[in-house]
């Protein structure tokens, strides 16, 4: 008859060392196998953890959230979002980096950032994404400008006009140079700028107009906002890469306005 199959002569077998040894009626452990154990030991140790962890993970006690935002449209969009996610999960860790519409496709790209927003025209095909908002690409103008009793301007109205401007990174120099060259007009450079803060007040103070969101236009009265004819609108989404993490599938679906999220 064929002895019964033992576990630990097959694992002696594998690993080509002697485990136990019998003696006097006992079973004694060789020093390797005192070995074995102290390594199992730490190896269950690890597997018990990481359960832990995964656990904590999957019910968002731990975890973070990277997000990049373009400077204009993010800083409307997302404070509040990001206070009814902290509201709901406190635990999480959001790391929020502002960027151009550049920046940000790069910082996706890098790995830096886990989602972005980006203007519709700016995400690449086969970058999943969903659609959070709108807003309308305005020419800013102090209230004392010439064109601040217009509601709209026209292509014309940009030629030899004073304009403090994004850079090229930006959507909204894009727009601007678009418009200029199919019209046939020239605006006058009086500073260029990737820093929002220095365009907003460069508008403010009168040293020309520029391209600005509606919506933070509309939220300083120092400043009047003027539409394309016709309107130029953005449409902005959260995109990204790769499959999401937890914490970061939650927030996008907070986004998306399905996440169970407690009152």
């Amino acid at each position: 008859m064929r002895p019964p199959f033992s576990p630990i002569k097959k694992l002696e077998d594998e690993l080509g060392i002697l485990l136990f040894t019998r003696e006097a009626r006992k079973v004694v452990a060789s020093p390797e196998a005192l070995l074995l154990l102290r390594r199992a030991d730490r190896i269950f140790d690890e597997l018990k953890l990481a359960r832990h962890e995964l656990q904590a993970a999957a019910e968002l006690r731990v975890g973070e959230v990277k997000i990049g935002m373009p400077p204009m449209y993010g800083q409307v969009y997302f404070p509040r979002l990001i206070a009814q996610f902290h509201a709901a999960f406190p635990a999480v860790v959001i790391t929020a980096m502002e960027g151009s519409a550049d920046e940000v496709q790069a910082m996706l790209e890098s790995g830096a950032i886990d989602i972005g927003m980006l203007e519709n025209r700016r995400i690449p095909p086969g970058w999943d994404r969903i659609d959070v908002g709108r807003d309308e690409t305005v020419l800013c103008v102090s209230r004392t400008h010439p064109l601040a009793a217009k509601e709209r301007v026209a292509s014309k109205d940009l030629d030899g006009l004073p304009m403090v401007v994004f850079d090229s990174s930006f959507l909204q120099r894009r727009v601007l140079d678009q418009l200029c060259k199919k019209a046939g007009v020239h605006f006058r450079l009086v500073l260029q700028s990737n820093f929002v803060p220095v365009i907003h007040q460069a508008v403010a103070d009168g040293l020309g107009a520029s391209t600005l969101l509606r919506l933070m236009v509309e939220q300083d009265s120092r400043l009047v906002p003027l539409s394309f004819s016709p309107p130029e609108v953005f449409h902005f989404s959260l995109c990204w890469r790769h499959a999401l993490s937890k914490p970061n599938k939650t927030f996008v679906d907070l986004a998306r306005g399905e996440s169970r999220v407690p009152n």
